[in-house]
């Protein structure tokens, strides 16, 4: 990296940090009505005043009224759709003032983004010259401001599945599974990613998966009982009958879901518009992972199962899709590789303009579908290498 690329990257670093603390401020009186980070932060609460009550009777400061979440209509419920051990963190953040914590979060988040952007960097040769720019691209991507705002995961789980990436391609493969098994706070984003491990035979990734996961049900366990344990998969199961989102809200989704529900919502019975979905998502998952060996390379096959990850997903918030920065990055790259078709390129270019702008200027009824459409593009365009000669990283 040359001193002047240090200075920019530097220099798109001082914007990022300008445009958040801004975005942050601006935000403030909205801050109470933010229901995602204040339910996690009331669940963190409720962990350490059931679990651990010797630390409130040591700090009795901690059930003062700025450690608790007031709204116009009382207390603000704790979220409870989150698994077992991913409370911990939320529980440590409920050691601080709410609004401390919320600005702590959002800084850590941040971090995280730019540790995701970071990774990528040798893995994306063809734009290292245009990476300063890039990193102000992911930093105000919708879904990443939604994700900072809102004070959700999607943004440690970004930094999971880049982690993940980077260490296959560093033939860690044991420590490749383990990380990704970090990710199960969201699993219906990473087992479509295990199905790709199973599918590709790497058991040694599958191994650290099963390790990491075994160790967070011991966390969990430890931390609400197997009876805690018992009562959150009763929960999840229980969304196969009552969705856990507001009916009408499933346009807002950008996967196969929101899709369907955009176009076909006004015409068509609830339940015909889920055999749909499920038909389709069925359908997709057999076709990409019957045709992803024509990939050889590592970067674009796990694109595939990523962006084939958050299409089939049944629930999928306009947050989640801050993981999409991850295959749009390395498709990007993808398309800039010497050799490439220019109408390929030119298709890439153009489908991540749209990816990126129509959120900011359409509601999220169809900014969030047009997400997922981009999403069928890019899969649909890796389905053809576009190049004459595999990509450097090649599957191991």
């Amino acid at each position: 990296m040359s001193v002047k690329q240090k200075g920019m990257i530097a220099f798109s670093v001082v914007v990022i940090v300008a445009i958040h603390i801004s975005l942050f401020f601006a935000m403030q009186r909205y801050q109470i009505r933010k229901p995602d980070f204040a339910g996690l932060y009331q669940a963190g609460r409720a962990l350490i005043h059931e679990r651990f009550p010797a630390i409130v009777n040591r700090f009795p400061a901690l059930n003062g009224e700025e450690f608790m979440v007031q709204t116009p209509s009382g207390p603000s419920p704790a979220d409870t759709m989150h698994p077992p051990y991913e409370l911990p963190i939320y529980a440590t953040l409920a050691l601080m003032k709410f609004r401390v914590a919320y600005q702590l979060w959002w800084g850590c988040n941040l971090v995280l983004l730019f540790l995701a952007t970071f990774l990528l960097w040798r893995h994306v040769p063809g734009l290292q010259s245009r990476y300063p720019y890039l990193l102000i691209l992911v930093a105000t991507f919708f879904p990443v401001l939604i994700a900072l705002v809102q004070g959700q995961n999607s943004i440690l789980l970004l930094f999971l599945l880049t982690l993940t990436f980077d260490l296959l391609g560093r033939h860690r493969h044991f420590w490749a599974g383990f990380v990704l098994s970090m990710g199960m706070f969201k699993f219906v984003l990473v087992i479509p990613i295990l199905l790709w491990l199973v599918l590709e035979k790497r058991w040694k990734s599958i191994a650290g998966f099963v390790t990491g996961y075994a160790s967070l049900l011991l966390v969990a366990a430890w931390l609400v009982g197997f009876r805690g344990l018992e009562a959150y998969v009763r929960l999840v199961a229980g969304y196969a009958k009552t969705a856990p989102e507001k009916a009408g809200t499933e346009s807002i989704m950008p996967n196969l879901r929101g899709m369907v529900h955009a176009i076909c919502a006004g015409f068509a019975p609830e339940t015909l518009l889920v055999v749909i979905t499920l038909i389709l998502s069925l359908t997709l998952l057999i076709w990409v992972d019957l045709r992803r060996s024509k990939q050889t390379s590592l970067s674009m096959r796990l694109s595939m199962q990523v962006l084939l990850a958050t299409l089939i997903s049944y629930h999928l918030y306009p947050h989640d899709a801050a993981v999409l920065v991850l295959p749009w990055l390395l498709f990007l790259d993808y398309s800039s590789e010497e050799g490439s078709r220019r109408r390929f390129a030119t298709t890439a270019t153009v489908t991540s303009l749209v990816l990126y702008l129509v959120p900011f200027v359409a509601p999220l009824q169809i900014g969030m579908p047009i997400i997922g459409l981009a999403s069928v593009i890019l899969l649909t365009l890796l389905q053809r290498p576009p190049v004459a000669r595999p990509m450097q990283m090649a599957s191991s």
